[in-house]
């Protein structure tokens, strides 16, 4: 299977929720695999910081988790600052750039602030050992002036033309945790290449698929047909200036409105629409995120959804979350996809999948999952 250059390479946590320390390698397609309470959204948590921060402030990204207190680690003894890096490629006039970017927060112990940027630094490896970067420490950018030390300097260096596919690759990272609840509910009906992150939105962007994408659209309902029986589609519905989105079925019926469609059905179509969403196909997002995409699907749908995943793959780096091994027992599935989450004294644990349960993935044996729930999900150590 052919697929998309991924955007992220690799990601370091620090002192992040409950993760203490991990660093994760990313391939097309990531699966964090889990219990319940292992911390697999922390980590989502953490890339998603990334872009609130740059799309706002880190003190915004920060209120909107309850504080500071919420985020720093507090086991087994609090810490008073977190780090997030990243390793990724950016496209370039001149092509795709290798490029680092990462920081750390803090508390400000004069109290002035709600918290402080320690260290900031971003680098672009041009080749021929050549790089563009900066770095800030305390406030002070290195062989430059200062910058008030609550800030992030990367929007400033991107507004001066330096940059700007850092800044914007970064900021594209879509996340996406659906609420069936919130996509009942009436939306505006002005058109959206984007899913909100619990499901906004879903019937413009199917309604945009329909008018731009119209190819892409008919892939939607191909795999909402192949999970949900009797389904032939999910559309917008417009009423006046608000927009809400119907059930087509073979039955030959009125279509299904929002409080009459069962919340696996609905679910499966948000996560549908999330995949294929005009921001993915017109090549503005760099990274897809999900979190549990399989809740409420039968457990034969699972099929379907793998072969949605692996599609969408094909054009934008996929990040999801789930607790179900089903996934795994699939004839494509790639066992270098899966990075297993466990919780071990209160702390994260993120590793690759152990050679035992690899090889059982690669034989496609059918008690995977048995053997993983004997096994405790037991990843090796990845710090």
């Amino acid at each position: 299977m052919k697929q998309a250059v991924p955007f992220l390479n690799r990601v370091r946590v620090e002192n992040y929720r409950s993760i203490a320390s991990c660093e994760v390698a990313f391939t097309p397609l990531v699966v964090l695999l889990g219990p319940n309470g292992a911390g697999k959204s922390n980590f989502m948590d953490a890339l998603r910081f990334v872009a609130d921060a740059l799309a706002t402030t880190p003190a915004d990204a920060v209120t909107r988790r309850g504080g500071l207190a919420e985020i720093l680690r507090q086991v087994p003894e609090p810490t008073d600052q977190f780090s997030i890096d990243l390793e990724f490629r950016v496209a370039t006039p001149e092509g795709l750039k290798q490029t680092g970017y990462g920081f750390t927060l803090g508390r400000d112990t004069t109290g002035r602030r709600p918290l402080v940027v320690k260290e900031e630094h971003c680098v672009i490896h041009q080749g021929q050992d050549k790089e563009s970067r900066f770095d800030v420490l305390a406030g002070l950018i290195v062989d430059g002036g200062g910058i008030e030390r609550e800030r992030l300097y990367l929007p400033v260096a991107a507004a001066q033309g330096d940059f700007s596919e850092v800044y914007y690759g970064l900021r594209e990272m879509l996340f996406h945790h659906l609420d069936t609840d919130e996509m009942r509910q009436f939306q505006s009906d002005q058109r959206t290449g984007r899913v909100g992150f619990s499901g906004e939105n879903i019937g413009t962007v199917l309604g945009e698929l329909a008018f731009r994408y119209p190819v892409f659209k008919s892939r939607v309902d191909d795999y909402l047909q192949a999970i949900v029986p009797g389904a032939l589609g999910m559309d917008q519905r417009v009423y006046g200036t608000r927009s809400t989105v119907e059930l087509r079925t073979n039955r030959g019926t009125q279509p299904f409105g929002p409080d009459a469609i069962s919340e696996g059905t609905l679910q499966a179509a948000g996560v549908l629409a999330t995949l294929f969403q005009p921001a993915v196909l017109d090549g503005q997002a760099t990274l897809i995120a999900i979190e549990e995409p399989e809740t409420a699907l039968h457990p034969a749908a699972i099929g379907a959804l793998f072969d949605a995943l692996t599609e969408a793959s094909e054009r934008v780096q996929i990040i999801i979350t789930t607790q179900s091994a089903d996934l795994l027992d699939h004839d494509d599935f790639d066992a270098s996809w899966v990075r297993v989450v466990t919780m071990d004294g209160g702390l994260t644990i993120i590793g690759d999948i152990d050679e035992a349960v690899r090889k059982v993935v690669d034989e496609r044996l059918a008690t995977l999952g048995e053997l993983m729930r004997d096994r405790q999900l037991r990843p090796r150590d990845s710090e």
